[in-house]
């Protein structure tokens, strides 16, 4: 389990405390204390002679010799605390609160534990992690786009799992992802369920977010000589950011079918109408000059061509929108900013952040830390601040019926650049007429 655990110890900012179900073996106790924060590892394991065994006979299971600061042993660590029990009664009778910041469910399939479908089980796991809690559960053999709906197909009880979670309010947002380095003959998939959305901050983090964090909060091995973390990195994790294709697949076979799956690609019976600059002739719009109600020049884009409904407005420069985290508009917000020794006022990033301010927008992905800004000729459309009937234009896909991305969504995982910066004629638009944006166009 070297990189099934990892992505759900990354996905929180800090863990201190972490509880594991199952796990025998040591391995995934082991992969846990290379954290340097933690603190302490609650390891509930139903049968002892499994660790008896694991001990004498798969030593380098639960091999700590190599992270610094451990035991020999894993098992002997200071940090851990092994209760014998069934974790899924332990957790239900204990009623724990608030205590783990991560929970990693080491047991079998979904198929295999009748836990998984009763809610007052589930309920009792979330319960038990903090505010920014997160837990992970191995669910399975990875599905195939060829599988029927989720619950009537060979994995029933791992949808009832995902339905439970979807319906727990201690629930913010739900991540499935495949590995094949676990020891099994076929790719195996996972899922991880985060208390609070900030979590998607951490899981859609850019590649050097995470090898930093690997440097940080992992370190070097007591030899030297080996890896800290095998199979898991910045890139491996970048890889986790969209699930296969098969979950989206099996998704949206769900009854009634999710409102974002008539979304999942361009729709190809529409046209796409573009701005090219240096080609009026092959353009379909073009800049007029204006000048705004405080006497400034200004800039406004009309139609050239009739534009149908549904078409897509300018989407090649949209889709050159370039992305910018909130952590990095907080450093460019800093020093930058204030008089710099001997230089002045750093202007023109004064400039660069007024207009990411204006052309900007957070992303559709509530706590992912994501902000789009148009850099193309869209950004010269205006918005209609008074009269927002004056709009004939939105967003590709719609505001969600009930608010918000949902919970669980394959499909908002895998498109969500595009669910981020695409726009489309909200009705017909007349040749000569003026192209505008609705107020709030990407506010849910």
């Amino acid at each position: 389990p070297r990189v099934p655990l990892q992505p759900a110890m990354f996905a929180h900012a800090y863990p201190k405390t972490v509880a594991i179900i199952g796990g025998g073996e040591g391995s995934t106790l082991r992969e846990v204390l290379k954290h340097k924060s933690v603190e302490k590892v609650t390891m509930i394991e139903i049968d002892e002679r499994v660790v008896q065994v694991c001990r004498e006979h798969m030593p380098s299971m639960s091999n700590c010799s190599e992270i610094v600061g451990s035991t020999p042993s894993c098992f002997d660590d200071p940090r851990t605390e092994l209760i014998i029990a069934d974790a899924f009664k332990y957790f239900v009778d204990k009623q724990i609160k608030d205590q783990f910041d991560v929970l990693i469910v080491d047991a079998k399939d979904p198929e295999e534990h009748d836990e998984y479908t009763d809610p007052m089980v589930i309920n009792a796991l979330i319960d038990s992690l903090t505010s920014e809690g997160v837990v992970a559960f191995n669910v399975g053999m990875a599905p195939s786009i060829l599988d029927p709906r989720a619950d009537k197909g060979v994995n029933p009880k791992r949808e009832l799992l995902i339905n439970n979670l979807e319906r727990g309010p201690g629930v913010a947002s739900i991540h499935v992802y495949e590995e094949s380095h676990c020891g099994f003959w076929e790719p195996r998939s996972f899922l991880v369920a985060c208390r609070d959305v900030g979590c998607r901050k951490r899981w859609y983090a850019e590649t050097d977010e995470v090898d930093y964090q690997v440097y940080e909060r992992i370190g070097g091995t007591e030899s030297g000589e080996n890896p800290s973390l095998v199979h898991f990195d910045g890139a491996t994790q970048r890889s986790f950011w969209a699930p296969p294709r098969a979950w989206e697949t099996i998704y949206c076979h769900r009854e009634p079918t999710p409102f974002e799956c008539e979304y999942r690609g361009l729709d190809l019976e529409k046209e796409l109408f573009e701005y090219f600059p240096d080609d009026e002739e092959g353009s379909a719009f073009e800049i007029r000059p204006t000048i705004e109600e405080d006497g400034e020049d200004g800039a406004a884009v009309y139609a050239k061509v009739d534009v149908p409904e549904g078409s897509y407005v300018m989407p090649t420069h949209l889709a050159a929108s370039f992305e910018v985290s909130d952590d990095s508009m907080e450093n460019i917000r800093g020093d930058p900013v204030k008089e710099l020794d001997g230089v002045g006022r750093a202007t023109v990033i004064e400039d660069f952040i007024e207009f990411i301010d204006e052309y900007g927008h957070a992303s559709l992905q509530a706590g992912s830390g994501k902000n789009f800004v148009e850099i193309g000729g869209s950004f010269l459309i205006r918005v209609a601040e008074e009269d927002a009937s004056e709009a004939n234009v939105r967003r590709w896909i719609p505001r969600h019926p009930k608010g918000g991305r949902p919970k669980y969504s394959p499909v908002y995982d895998r498109h969500r650049h595009s669910f981020d910066v695409f726009l489309v004629a909200s009705r017909d638009i007349k040749a000569g007429e003026e192209i505008v944006k609705p107020p709030a166009l990407w506010e849910d």
